[in-house]
Formats: structure tokens, C-alpha cells, sequence
């Protein structure tokens, strides 16, 4: 991987647990035990390109759609 790349995916999962944090008002914390839980951070990280072209609300709903179906 590129370093663009991966500088690239970091930056997606820094979105993704903030947008993700905010719509549901939780903490890091809490997002960072659902990751334990659901992998999240990993689903992120294996398909940056899904996420990239994204809208914060896009994300939130793409995540909560992977939880609901882990």
C-alpha cells in the first residue's frame, strides 16, 4: 500500500469514528468497544474505496448497516 493510501484509509477511519460518534452521542471510548465487538476499524481499513467518496451521513449508515448485520 501507498503511502497516499494508507494516509488515506487513516483519515477514513478518523471520519468514521467521529460522524459515527457524534450520530449516536457516544465517546471514543464507547465507539472503540463496539470496534472490539463488531471490527469496524477493520471493515473500514479492507474497503477504503467504499468509504472514500462518502457523506458523513453516508458512513454513519454504512456502519450501522454492517453492525446490524455482523
Amino acid at each position: 500500500m501507498s503511502e497516499k493510501r494508507l494516509n488515506n484509509t487513516i483519515f477514513l477511519m478518523f471520519l468514521v469514528t467521529k460522524n459515527y460518534c457524534k450520530a449516536h452521542n457516544i465517546s471514543t471510548e464507547e465507539f472503540l468497544e463496539l470496534d472490539d465487538k463488531y471490527e469496524i476499524i477493520n471493515y473500514v481499513s479492507e474497503c477504503p474505496d467504499i468509504f472514500d467518496p462518502m457523506t458523513d451521513e453516508e458512513m454513519v449508515k454504512e456502519i450501522e448497516e454492517y453492525v446490524s448485520g455482523y
